[in-house]
């Protein structure tokens, strides 16, 4: 078609809560307003596949900019491809673990070791995280669930200043499905 790669852009705590609320049509239409080709949705939670010039970096604040001003939404935007979903999912080192309670939190730098201390600090009984190849992305394991875990609760804030967020493994799987579904052109 146009040479460009399916990718996906992953927001930061959208629908969670009564705040940052926001339709995934509201987001499709945002994305190609953008001019944004092959748009589609996943989940409530923003996970938005499309095809767009440029680097991650730039589509990421390109969105992230839209969203501030059309929306009044103040969202981090993480941006990955296919390979890179594939690769972190085949080499997560939790691969007896529930893939609804194994997170990949992905991020849009290195993640710093100041950072890993403070998750360290956090992390309670059975929990446990570990960096990704290349030092970008981390994984974390919650086997007694995330809902009452400092971990979970603190995992993305404890990275700053890096900006991160996080997908549990189901859905990391759905998303390398929905990339996988028509060849990268």
């Amino acid at each position: 078609m146009d040479g460009i790669e399916l990718r996906v852009a992953l927001l930061r705590g959208v629908n969670l809560g009564a705040k940052r609320r926001m339709s995934m049509a509201e987001l499709r239409a945002l994305a190609a307003g953008l001019g944004w080709t092959g748009v589609v949705t996943h989940l409530q939670s923003g996970n938005l596949v499309f095809r767009a010039p440029g680097s991650d970096a730039e589509l990421a604040a390109q969105l992230a900019s839209e969203l501030s001003t059309r929306l009044e939404l103040d969202v981090d935007v993480v941006i990955r491809d296919r390979e890179q979903l594939q690769a972190q999912l085949q080499a997560h080192p939790y691969a007896d673990g529930d893939p609804s309670r194994v997170v990949l939190v992905c991020c849009d730098r290195p993640i710093e070791p100041a950072a890993l201390a403070r998750l360290a600090a956090m992390r309670r009984g059975h929990e446990q995280f570990a960096l990704a190849a290349g030092g970008r992305d981390l994984y974390a394991a919650f086997p007694d669930g995330q809902a009452r875990s400092r971990l979970a609760a603190g995992l993305i804030d404890a990275l700053r200043p890096v900006v991160g967020t996080a997908r549990n493994l189901r859905t990391i799987t759905t998303l390398v499905d929905l990339l996988s579904a028509e060849p990268a052109r």
